[in-house]
């Protein structure tokens, strides 16, 4: 007799054999351009900003990154979930994780830019122009292949720390 028993889904960072499972699960949201491309070298390079979502401890799920344009602004960026877990509310564990990890980091406000604001605003997130991130403008929309129509939406957080 088997008992089923529901996986266990962990957030955390990302460990060092990770960044080839992210960069694929990226490719897919790459493809429908909800998310910029990242190669295994890039999320190598900058491993300490990335979570993941596992299942059972093991096999990743789901990620999201933070991007620090210091000053006290965090990004996140690369909020991606595997299709066939999708609904079951990673994203939202994936975002209240990396919000927490800006907190830590002392940021004063956490923003993203996405195609897919809804979970964003659920979450707290308010509406805000992309003229309030020149940061981001000048170091990723200017290489952006949707620069000139550009369909996302900048939404930011404040944070409070305390």
């Amino acid at each position: 007799m088997s008992i089923d028993t529901e996986p266990i889904i962990t957030v955390g960072p990302a460990k060092d054999q990770d960044p080839e499972a992210i960069a694929a699960l990226l490719i897919p949201y790459v493809e429908l351009k909800i998310v910029l491309p990242r190669s295994p070298e890039d999320i190598r390079q900058f491993l300490p900003n990335f979570l993941v979502a596992r299942v059972n401890d093991d096999e990743v799920i789901g990620s999201i990154a933070l991007r620090d344009f210091s000053d006290g602004l965090q990004e996140i960026r690369s909020l991606v979930v595997r299709k066939d877990y999708a609904g079951k509310g990673l994203g939202t564990m994936l975002i209240e994780a990396a919000v927490a990890m800006a907190r830590e980091r002392k940021a004063k406000k956490v923003f993203t830019l996405t195609v897919r604001p809804r979970l964003f605003l659920r979450l707290g997130f308010v509406s805000a122009p992309v003229s309030d991130f020149p940061e981001k403008v000048w170091s990723d929309c200017l290489a952006c292949p949707k620069r000139h129509c550009c369909d996302e939406v900048a939404l930011v957080m404040p944070l409070q720390n305390n």
